[in-house]
């Protein structure tokens, strides 16, 4: 169950940090840099910490990497994807 909520949580810190970008296409407007900014790192934070639970420390940072990574570079491309299918 840890492991749901290390993953829910790496993935909304992410989710921030997309939307705090000017170049975010999910919102009209981009959420407030600085805050927005400061709660993405809070929620990676506390997923690194929820993975370091679960896993060993190493582990758990790596993990935490990998997921971040593959969330920012998935992100434009469902924007990307959602946008298509608006338009016809």
């Amino acid at each position: 169950m840890l492991v749901f909520a290390a993953l829910a949580l790496t993935m909304a810190g992410c989710v921030y940090l997309y939307l705090a970008s000017p170049n975010q296409k999910w919102l009209v407007q981009a959420l407030p840099g600085r805050p927005a900014l400061v709660a993405g790192g809070l929620l990676l934070a506390a997923g690194l910490a929820a993975w370091i639970t679960v896993l060993r420390p190493l582990a758990g940072f790596f993990v935490t990497l990998h997921v971040a990574m593959v969330c920012l570079f998935a992100f434009p491309y469902i924007a990307a994807l959602r946008g298509k299918g608006r338009r016809n």
